[in-house]
């Protein structure tokens, strides 16, 4: 596993990590992203599959195993997160692998249906599943003539699909005629494997490349064929009519798509020209000129930079840039002292590369230096029903997202505005009353309390550990169900 804070820390889960007497399976996981790649070995002959953008670590594995990466697999073009595909294939030598109907702009083998491609022993079959992608295929791992994993990309996940709504435009299809895809796919190939064949999905709960993703790392085919609505016996029409209710997706996935499809920026080369240290005078007049001022310190009892936002590395800070901003969005830093080539990191995993440096010294250089400081009142959960709660000049604020609202309620005359949207609705909120923004665990209401403050919002308060669970337990509130 690859956790966010970029540390090696592979996964000791039941299964995640397989030993058999021919075959080796790691897998990689990226969690602020929801994300897992994997590492096959058979003979000292080793597959990576839907590499991360920094593909340090799988060489570094590599190396530990003494074994040779033969190829490279992308089960489709990522929407979610950039692919480190070709530098890894030019470091190591590697052959690119994409299943049938794959786009691109560099060499690669386009793999047919059914193909069977040799790793050492054991072979990795080919399944074309189109549906999220028209070149969206999983690949299954044949030991001793035998099914044995399949490798899904995002045709599967754990109790839930990929979204059918990202190649409309790319395939020339409607969502409703690759939601129709997806479903023969799953029927026609996924559910004619065994029960005991092993499940490694590409995604897990967090990644907004399906809808409700279920939690875990791995499972079985039987095990979803039980818990999956997507594998139930239910008709094409029902099928389309659920996998296409979805909300909108992030914005840059279409620029990692395309990033993806023409190949990325040389890693190495673009963040040495990214992670450059500012002075306070070279920060401040840069930020004059309408940049974005990103704060992705996690703790910030001390205040904020007038005007930035904070986006925290403890929230999915990738995911929050990346539905917030447009891709091109020119971008400073401020962050705690020495995660500042992290936040870097986790910015061109989505492929954000327009950034102009981070403050040096962080937040304490900037009020060392006179810089104005903004103040986010964040309070207790206690002192704040006991002063505040009943006001009725008190406004509520949910900032989650429309299936979190559906699912378990609001509390009652809460201005409904999902973070995404905060911006857009500016007319809906009020100036003239004290606003509790929440969520769910509160890194998203944190962020909105940051846009509203660079509008001129001032009068709110921040519960500390306090998302609606909390609120509706401690003060009893009864809560209003959303259509």
């Amino acid at each position: 596993m690859k956790s966010c804070s970029g540390t090696p820390a592979y996964v000791n889960a039941p299964k995640a990590q397989q030993i058999g007497e021919n075959f080796y399976i790691q897998q990689f996981q990226v969690s602020c992203l929801g994300q897992f790649s994997y590492y096959i070995e058979s003979n000292k002959e080793a597959v990576i599959i839907d590499p991360m953008r920094d593909y340090e670590e799988y060489i570094k594995f590599s190396e530990t195993r003494n074994s040779v990466i033969k190829y490279v697999i992308l089960t489709h073009l990522h929407a979610d997160f950039v692919a480190g595909h070709i530098d890894l294939a030019k470091i190591t030598g590697a052959q690119i692998v994409l299943g049938p109907q794959a786009v691109i702009q560099y060499q690669a083998k386009i793999a047919q249906d059914e193909e069977l491609l040799t790793l050492g022993s054991v072979y990795l079959r080919v399944l074309h599943t189109p549906g999220h992608t028209m070149e969206s295929s999983c690949f299954v791992l044949v030991v001793d003539g035998k099914d044995h994993a399949i490798f899904s990309g995002d045709s599967l996940f754990l109790e839930e699909v990929g979204r059918p709504d990202l190649a409309s435009k790319s395939s020339g299809l409607t969502t409703q005629q690759l939601a129709s895809l997806l479903y023969h796919s799953l029927r026609n190939k996924i559910l004619k494997l065994n029960d005991d064949v092993i499940l490694y999905p590409g995604h897990g709960a967090g990644s907004a490349c399906g809808k409700a993703i279920g939690t875990g790392t791995v499972s079985t085919i039987g095990e979803q064929k039980l818990k999956n609505w997507a594998l139930q016996n239910i008709t094409e029409e029902e099928f389309i009519k659920i996998s296409t209710d979805l909300p909108a997706p992030p914005q840059y996935f279409f620029h990692d798509v395309q990033l993806n499809r023409q190949g990325a920026n040389d890693l190495q080369n673009i963040k040495s020209k990214v992670t450059k240290a500012l002075s306070y005078q070279d920060f401040i007049q840069i930020a004059a000129e309408g940049v974005l001022i990103l704060d992705s310190r996690d703790i910030v009892t001390k205040g904020i930079i007038k005007g930035s936002v904070n986006i925290t590395q403890v929230a999915t800070l990738a995911s929050f840039v990346g539905i917030l901003f447009k891709p091109d969005q020119k971008i400073i830093i401020v962050a705690d002292e020495g995660k500042e080539e992290l936040t870097i990191i986790r910015l061109l995993r989505i492929g954000y590369e327009n950034i102009l440096g981070y403050l040096e010294g962080g937040f304490d250089n900037y009020v060392r230096n006179g810089g104005e400081v903004q103040q986010l009142n964040i309070v207790d959960l206690k002192d704040f029903l006991d002063t505040k709660g009943q006001s009725e000049n008190h406004v509520f604020i949910d900032c989650r997202n429309p299936v979190e609202f559906k699912t378990s309620g609001i509390i009652p005359g809460s201005l409904v505005i999902p973070l995404f949207q905060i911006e857009n609705q500016l007319d809906l909120i009020p100036k003239d009353k004290t606003l509790h923004i929440y969520c769910r665990s509160g890194a998203r209401a944190k962020t909105a309390a940051t846009i509203l403050l660079k509008h001129g919002y001032s009068d709110f308060v921040l519960i500390q550990n306090a998302g609606l669970e909390h609120i509706v337990n401690e003060h009893q509130i009864q809560v209003q169900k959303v259509e």
